[in-house]
């Protein structure tokens, strides 16, 4: 049992390396992070949700109904004259979620127990998971409204009325206001067809990059492991031509998989809007008119993000490369890549990064990874400027890490350059990564 024990001590001290420790401490960083700023925003969207209330009624039950909004944790703001269009663009620039029109005879036509009809603006900024709040309060607030008619309705005690009026005495004309467009439609609906575009274009993408940066990453490490790589380095061919070479051969396959993923999604898109997969032909419709779709341009301005995240993300694997000693420990080295992928993922997902905090947006923002994510959002609220920002940003983090590759790849240290794994707890200062850059900095000055 002593040997067992002894052996036990041995693995242990082996395996547990600052190396495999890092990742263990970065993964529960980043979900105790995520799950504070996801905390953070549901308190956001739990405090009373601003929107307008165009009264063209101007009578007691219209007065009653806004009152019910109030009791669904919205912040009203009434109007009782002026143009709907004008209202709406009025309330998207105050930030406001929705707009409510109640027409002339609202009052009348329930006194005649008639079924009547109102009009409803969704303003559509995000479309994460908890951007979709103020269009189910709105449903709430709708619900609370056919309630409080109905009881009224019973109160009355009428002869012969009709249960189903009673239920659905007040219908609604919805409307979604995305930028300065409305058309008419299901916000529901609308909003489940482009979360499942904003949401599948960072699972494939995630895919791509964590695929591309280990087969270079690999790569690398297999010609070490391998003893081939003193040979291609004696070969006579530039060091920089041949860091170029490997990150082309990863982006052009890399590319290839990006290039068939757009085809792919535009075929999907094409059979989700065709009426199939459960959407009306007037969300259909109406996702035309509001241009959530994905034109040539917006295919184009997608596909350069996209490509320019997978050339990072082959340019970081390749100095991680590196400092693989062989072909087991290249999953370990990526996985701080990997973490930067999957961070920006998650938060986008569920938090509005135009309603969080300046710190957070910005620090996503940095994350060269995030804007490919954000790129299909920023395409249909035809916000260009960020995505072409986004595109240059990643082209200049490109560069810096292409630059360090090359610098890496022009000595010798690249057949001997390994992580020291001997000690949990090496000072940071030790760290050869660390020594390597600056001596390499320090060399070109």
């Amino acid at each position: 049992m002593r040997r067992f024990w002894v052996i036990l001590k041995k693995e242990l001290k082996e395996m547990l390396t600052w190396v495999t420790l890092i990742p263990i401490i970065l993964i529960t960083v980043v979900y105790g992070l995520l799950g504070r700023v996801i905390n953070s925003e549901q308190k956001k969207q739990s405090a009373p949700q601003p929107v307008a209330v165009v009264d063209y009624d101007k009578t007691a039950t219209s007065k009653a109904l806004t009152g019910i909004l109030s009791g669904v944790n919205l912040k009203v703001t009434t109007y009782t004259d002026g143009e709907v269009d004008e209202i709406v663009r009025k309330v998207v620039a105050e930030k406001g979620s929705a707009v409510l029109v109640i027409p002339q005879g609202f009052e009348a036509g329930i006194g005649a127990q008639k079924p009547q009809k109102v009009q409803t603006y969704t303003i559509m900024r995000s479309f994460s998971l908890l951007g979709m709040t103020s269009s189910i309060k709105l449903d709430a607030a709708l619900n609370a409204m056919n309630q409080y008619v109905g009881d009224q309705y019973i109160k009355a005690g009428a002869p012969g009325l009709d249960p189903a009026i009673v239920r659905n005495a007040i219908t609604a004309q919805s409307f979604v206001t995305v930028g300065g467009r409305s058309a008419e439609g299901n916000p529901q609906e609308i909003v489940g067809v482009v979360m499942q575009q904003t949401m599948i274009i960072p699972i494939v993408l995630t895919l791509v990059i964590i695929m591309a940066a280990q087969m270079i990453a690999a790569s690398i490490a297999g010609e070490k492991e391998n003893k081939t790589l003193e040979t291609l380095l004696s070969t006579p061919v530039g060091r920089g031509s041949l860091v170029t070479a490997k990150m082309m051969a990863s982006g052009i396959v890399a590319l290839i998989s990006a290039a068939a993923y757009m085809v792919g999604m535009k075929s999907y898109m094409g059979s989700l809007l065709g009426g199939s997969g459960g959407t009306s032909s007037a969300s259909g419709q109406a996702i035309q008119q509001l241009g959530l779709v994905l034109d040539l341009r917006g295919y184009l301005l997608l596909g350069l993000s996209v490509f320019a995240g997978i050339m990072v993300a082959l340019a970081i694997a390749v100095i991680l490369g590196a400092f693989a000693e062989n072909l087991s420990s290249v999953q370990v080295l990526i996985t701080p890549l990997m973490m930067m992928v999957l961070l920006p993922y998650l938060i986008t997902m569920f938090v509005d990064l135009n309603s969080t905090s300046p710190i957070l947006k910005w620090f996503i923002y940095a994350i060269p990874f995030a804007h490919p994510f954000l790129a299909a959002q920023y395409i249909f609220a035809r916000n260009f400027t960020a995505v072409i920002g986004g595109i240059v940003y990643q082209g200049a983090l490109f560069f810096v890490f292409a630059t360090i590759a090359a610098r890496i790849f022009s000595t010798d240290r690249i057949l001997t350059m390994k992580l020291n794994t001997a000690r949990v707890g090496s000072s940071p200062g030790n760290w050869p990564i660390l020594r390597l850059i600056g001596s390499l900095f320090k060399r070109h000055k």
